[in-house]
């Protein structure tokens, strides 16, 4: 059991076996399946038809993410009867904002439709990274790694269909940086991601700063741990006038922590937005690699944050 009261897998039971591990996530999957289709048929009685398609397409895309789960699980001779807990069939584990979305169905639309669905998947990535980090089964820990890059894909796509779907996103510092054109070799990419990197350090850093008072103990280890993250890489634009402009920016647009916070967020959201969007578009392996490795490390900084958000919309 991981006991940590900040694990998204706190009082969860133990992966004991593979053929448990493919059964939790098939369990994921097919509630998945009947959340988007209940969704589906809540926004064709409002005769809201472009999201119901939207929720319609998620279930369907969800169910051929059950059959590449379901061939990964024979390939690696995994019965996928295991007994689950009621946790893993129960449990809520989407987090108070996505709950905030889909309880608000009045107020659905196409794009907020996908950004439930980029949620509902990186808490699964979350919760297979989690679980490998801490299995000591190699078996288990290789398929949970796996699986996880699966998922890592799927965000992948929902992110550039969220985008698409969006016609009124303020733009972030990191699109209006200009790095959209993918970089066809390592030393160009690795320039790249420090400039990104030290956008997402200047912001945190203001935030920390900013509103130092206000901080709680985890909001506050919650930053550290963006800093410490990314510490090896140097503070390009954390000096002089690029970073007079960062500050001035966030401190102007945000009037409160949490709205900073949901700065944050949406930078580091574009981030993973802009390594997955290298990671699809480059001809090198060597930036796929990169690119990738670096949009699961902002993944899972994208989950701490939206859970100290949670926790403050609930006080």
């Amino acid at each position: 059991m991981i006991k940590s009261p900040n694990s998204i897998l706190a009082d969860a039971p133990p992966i004991t076996s593979p053929d448990h591990l493919f059964s939790v996530v098939l369990a994921l999957g097919q509630n998945t399946v009947k959340f988007c289709e209940r969704l589906a048929d809540e926004m064709k009685t409002m005769q809201n038809g472009d999201t119901a398609q939207v929720f319609s397409d998620l279930a369907l895309r969800e169910r051929e993410h059950i059959n590449s789960v379901l061939a990964q699980a024979e390939q690696a001779g995994a019965e996928i009867d295991a007994e689950i807990d009621n946790i893993w069939l129960e449990r809520d584990l989407r987090g108070d904002l996505a709950r905030e979305i889909a309880d608000n169905p009045y107020l659905m639309t196409p794009y907020r439709a996908l950004r439930l669905a980029v949620i509902n998947k990186e808490r699964i990535f979350e919760i297979l990274s989690t679980l490998a980090a801490n299995q000591e089964n190699d078996a288990i820990r290789q398929h949970a790694e796996s699986l996880a890059r699966m998922e890592l894909a799927e965000i992948a796509e929902l992110r550039l269909r969220r985008r698409r779907a969006s016609r009124s996103e303020v733009e972030t510092a990191i699109e209006k940086s200009g790095l959209g054109k993918p970089p066809l070799e390592l030393e160009n990419f690795n320039k790249i991601a420090e400039t990104v990197h030290a956008i997402i350090r200047t912001l945190t850093l203001t935030v920390r700063e900013t509103w130092a008072s206000e901080l709680t103990a985890q909001t506050g280890e919650v930053l550290d741990g963006i800093l410490d993250d990314f510490q090896d890489f140097p503070d390009v634009l954390t000096t002089g006038e690029n970073r007079a402009a960062l500050e001035a920016g966030i401190r102007q647009h945000n009037d409160s922590l949490f709205a900073a916070l949901k700065t944050l967020l949406r930078e580091l959201e574009s981030a993973v937005d802009l390594f997955l969007g290298y990671a699809e578009t480059t001809s090198s392996e060597e930036v796929v690699h990169g690119a990738q490795t670096k949009a699961e490390r902002y993944v899972h900084r994208i989950a701490k944050i939206r859970d100290e958000l949670n926790v403050r919309v609930g006080k």
